[in-house]
């Protein structure tokens, strides 16, 4: 029965043993890549508007490639900055046609 307990600790130890250089190898291995920035998705009009002057400019629609590729879509009076009134009319829905 000694002999039999003693095989199991042995067998036990030496798998632990044998097992640290993978823990080793899995402790250093890079964290994944983190996701892209947050400017990139879901930017507020606050965010873009980093001067505060109520519009987005050009130079401050180019820290977000989709509105910055869109500039044009969502600056409707075409006075080259974007106002949140011309975000909320590009953003809407069109009028439905059920009056007709």
């Amino acid at each position: 029965m000694k002999a039999t307990t003693t095989r199991a600790r042995l067998l036990i130890a030496g798998s632990a043993a044998a097992l640290l250089p993978f823990a080793a190898a899995w402790a250093q291995s890079p964290p994944p890549a983190e996701p892209p920035a947050s400017s990139e998705k879901g930017a507020t009009f606050e965010s873009l508007d980093t001067d505060g002057d109520g519009r987005i400019s050009k130079t401050e629609a180019a820290a977000n490639s989709g509105v910055s590729s869109q500039f044009s879509r969502y600056d409707q009076n075409g006075d080259g900055y974007i106002e949140r009134s011309e975000v909320n009319a590009a953003n809407s829905p069109p009028p439905s046609d059920a009056g007709k």
